[in-house]
């Protein structure tokens, strides 16, 4: 992948992780609503994450990833590097938050009390989303996208790695065992695979890239207005999935999947003031994923700690500025620290494999 492309989408990811935090933060018991225009383009943000994945496994799956053990042990690196401190840190700040303010942890915002250990278990191990179950996280309510994410790793991974007969029935248990709402936008992450191989492939020239860059900006912005004027397209499949925005979600991933195709071709043009860029886009890019898991109960804890009320200047300043900082730090331990999550995996797997091997 060239320098120029590989910036771009640091660019876009963190630019998407702001949009669910600012989003999220500019809710009425957080912020007092400043920035509450933003919330409307969280569910777009997160199918750029669903798209942008598939992009890169496709990238990493023909470079570095080429075998079974080095694609589940990048994976899951990549995974509990950030997801399991995010479970253990929910846990403790919703703990330490309702013992302060009870009140503020409600289902009026979609926090559930019961089934706490239930919920932070099923997390773990990323069943939180199979079938309509579609259970929540504490206060981390973005948790829900890693109970898709990572059964596209794996039922992808299953796939690729696997031959014969045994590729299609281990891909259609996989399926059958998470059900029709993960599946459903199954097609949206692969989307993203796809727009890596034609990339890849050099077979759109810079005049059709740059149809795609610009047409698809345009076409997502006409989206959007349609959207606020309209409303939402109509689902399909309603009765079998349970998705109200699966339409709005396939036509931006589309979308976003020809934006990074063109961006691909004519990207070129614009490696000037991307490589001067580079190292802030990068190191920005590399607190995305904490951003995003660790924004909410931080956030939502912070409600029961500061004194002002929420539409008061530095409970806006604490909640946006305050906690970026915050989460940048948590970084640091967090995501930036996946090669020792990488090789304890990877001791791992070879524990586990000498006995089998030793059988053999």
């Amino acid at each position: 992948m060239r320098r120029h492309t590989s910036t771009y989408l640091d660019l876009v990811r963190f630019t998407a992780a702001m949009v669910v935090f600012v989003g999220h933060t500019s809710g009425r018991r957080l912020a007092g609503g400043l920035g509450w225009q933003i919330a409307d383009y969280m569910d777009e943000a997160v199918t750029v994450f669903f798209v942008m994945s598939g992009f890169v496994i496709g990238y990493v799956m023909q470079q570095r990833e080429t075998t079974p053990q080095a694609y589940a042990v990048a994976r899951a690196a990549r995974m509990y590097s950030v997801a399991l401190p995010a479970v253990v840190f929910t846990i403790i700040l919703d703990t330490i938050g309702r013992s302060l303010r009870p009140d503020l942890y409600s289902e009026v915002w979609g926090y559930r009390s019961e089934g706490l250990g239930m919920q932070f278990a099923a997390a773990v191990v990323f069943i939180n989303q199979i079938w309509y179950w579609g259970l929540p996280v504490g206060s981390n309510l973005v948790y829900w996208s890693l109970g898709y994410e990572v059964w596209y790793y794996v039922i992808f991974g299953v796939f690729m790695f696997s031959s014969g007969r045994w590729r299609w029935v281990a891909t259609g248990l996989i399926m059958l065992f998470v059900g029709p709402n993960i599946v459903a936008l199954f097609p949206i992450w692969l989307v993203g695979v796809l727009a890596f191989r034609v990339s890849a492939s050099g077979k759109v020239d810079q005049r059709l890239g740059a149809w795609m860059f610009f047409g698809s900006i345009v076409l997502i912005l006409f989206h959007q207005w349609w959207i606020a004027r309209h409303g939402p397209l109509p689902p399909f499949a309603l009765r079998y999935v349970g998705l109200p925005n699966i339409t709005n979600d396939y036509v931006v991933g589309i979308l976003v999947a020809c934006h990074f195709v063109g961006f691909n071709a004519i990207g070129a043009r614009f490696s000037g003031p991307l490589l001067a860029a580079e190292r802030p886009i990068r190191w920005c890019a590399g607190a995305t994923f904490t951003i995003y898991l660790f924004h909410l109960p931080l956030t939502q804890f912070l409600t029961t700690v500061v004194p002002w009320p929420p539409e008061h200047w530095a409970t806006r300043l604490v909640m946006f500025g305050g906690a970026l900082i915050i989460l940048f730090a948590i970084a640091e331990v967090t995501e930036r620290r996946k090669d020792v999550w990488r090789r304890f995996f990877f001791r791992l797997l070879n524990l586990f494999a000498r006995p089998v091997a030793m059988a053999r």
